[in-house]
């Protein structure tokens, strides 16, 4: 039996761009390119586009990734500089024997 005119289908077999893109929350525009990448499956008719769930089950599908796991950073040593980083001949002097304004005055 037939939809009564003028009544809203609750699940259509096809969904419009604009429908199919609403239920994946992505703009037509992205749908669109999907379908030029032949990355997104769809019905057409006559030139209406068309797009079934299975269809944009699949696309989902299809682009679902998994995240590797982020490493693990290496422990840093607080304090210290790298080699790398010291100029040639530089000397760590520890703050305890800085003695910091007076010694600067003596060098003016």
């Amino acid at each position: 039996m037939a939809p009564a005119p003028g009544s809203r289908v609750t699940n259509p077999l096809l969904l419009t761009e604009a429908e199919a893109a609403a239920a994946l929350r992505l703009s037509a525009r992205t749908l669109r390119k999907a379908r030029a990448e032949g990355q997104l499956r769809y019905v057409l008719i006559g030139r209406a586009v068309r797009y079934t769930m299975a269809d944009l089950e699949s696309f989902v599908e299809n682009l679902r990734q998994v995240q590797p796991p982020c490493p693990t950073p290496a422990p840093r040593t607080i304090g210290t500089a790298s080699p790398a980083r010291r100029a040639p001949g530089a000397v760590i002097v520890p703050f305890h024997q800085r003695s910091g304004r007076a010694r600067a005055r003596e060098r003016l």
